[in-house]
């Protein structure tokens, strides 16, 4: 047997400031243990870890929830924040996080101990940012909270084959991340951003393990978390994308940002589909064929006339109605839909997000 993780402190960032069972500002009050069932994972044992969270002489209970699955080979914890709001004015970084639990040290913990981690991080669904290296107290494995995804835990001596954890966010997927601090602690919680947490709130983060290597480990630990959304492979099995060849023009393809000698686009993408000898069942429009303002994001979805002169309905019928894929960046700060639609607009980097109609 041996310790893969060792976990550290249990905390909460509120009325901004800490309370943090390190300096027992957020005691431990008692510990307790029950069963229970989950529709969709099955049977767990559930170990409740009691906190006791005093503001202005009012007391609240939080309750840190390891629950040990009998079906699947993995650990969930689970924080219940209590039954009042948790605000605060002066919010911390985006990169870091106001709740912590579960926390695990970053080391090593012997010499025999030869662990190596891999995670994603960072944009192009973490492909960006992705890094490896050894799993140490030297190691920066997080190195920004709100880009940072799943963290593979591997034994080095088993060349990533054997024995592996995933750890990765449960529940609250667009509010929680991973953070990482100076003392080389891997924190999970709530960003730091994040002003007010509501009353009865509940987060949760999970230690998947797979004793048949990394490729193997992620894949079940994948399954899991279908299995607990109810989520099948049905529509991704049936994706014309994944299931028949399409024709690119994505950065690294001849036709990116560049066309046939003397034409245009849609000259371009015309001669494509009736002079290539391929089985494409699609083709892929990139950002090239947009309106853009600031920063690159889409200010306009819709055809330029320099690009497709007869419009995009039109290049559709000349390419004998074959399927488009047509590529949709972010949201230009300018968009033309915030006149009709909602946004939640960011002065900072010039982004628009859209949260209804």
């Amino acid at each position: 047997r041996r310790v893969w993780l060792r976990s550290s402190r249990t905390a909460i960032y509120v009325d901004n400031k800490w309370y943090s069972s390190d300096d027992n500002t957020l005691p431990l009050t008692g510990i307790s243990y029950t069963s229970g069932f989950d529709p969709n994972l099955g049977d767990y044992r559930d170990f409740q870890l009691s906190y006791d969270l005093v503001r202005d002489g009012i007391h609240t209970k939080i309750v840190g929830h390891i629950r040990d699955w009998y079906r699947a080979f993995g650990i969930s914890f689970h924080l219940d924040t209590g039954d009042r709001p948790l605000t605060n004015t002066v919010p911390l970084d985006m990169d870091h996080v106001r709740t912590v639990f579960p926390s695990f040290h970053i080391e090593q913990i012997d010499q025999n101990d030869q662990r190596g981690y891999f995670t994603f991080e960072g944009g192009i669904s973490g492909d960006d940012g992705k890094h490896a290296g050894w799993w140490n107290s030297s190691s920066k494995v997080t190195r920004s909270g709100i880009q940072s995804g799943p963290v593979v835990l591997f034994n080095l001596t088993q060349q990533g084959e054997g024995d592996m954890l995933v750890l990765s966010p449960f529940s609250q997927f667009m509010a929680t991340s991973l953070s990482q601090t100076n003392s080389n602690i891997l924190e999970f919680g709530v960003m730091g951003s994040m002003l007010s947490i509501p009353a009865n709130y509940t987060h949760s983060m999970v230690v998947f393990y797979a004793l048949n290597g990394i490729n193997e480990g992620i894949r079940e630990w994948g399954q899991i978390m279908q299995s607990e959304y109810n989520r099948t492979n049905l529509h991704r099995l049936s994706d014309v994308t994944i299931n028949y060849l399409g024709y690119y023009t994505d950065n690294g393809g001849y036709y990116y940002y560049n066309t046939e000698k003397g034409v245009n686009y849609e000259e371009t993408m015309v001669n494509v589909r009736h002079q290539i000898s391929l089985p494409f069942h699609y083709m892929q429009l990139d950002s090239w064929w947009y309106y853009k303002g600031t920063g690159d994001g889409v200010s306009q979805w819709t055809a330029r006339p320099d690009i497709f002169p007869d419009g995009l309905q039109t290049v559709y019928r000349r390419l004998e109605n074959i399927s488009l894929a047509a590529h949709n960046r972010y949201w230009a700060y300018e968009t033309i839909y915030k006149q009709n639609y909602s946004f939640v607009l960011d002065e900072s980097n010039k982004k628009a997000l859209p949260i209804g109609n």
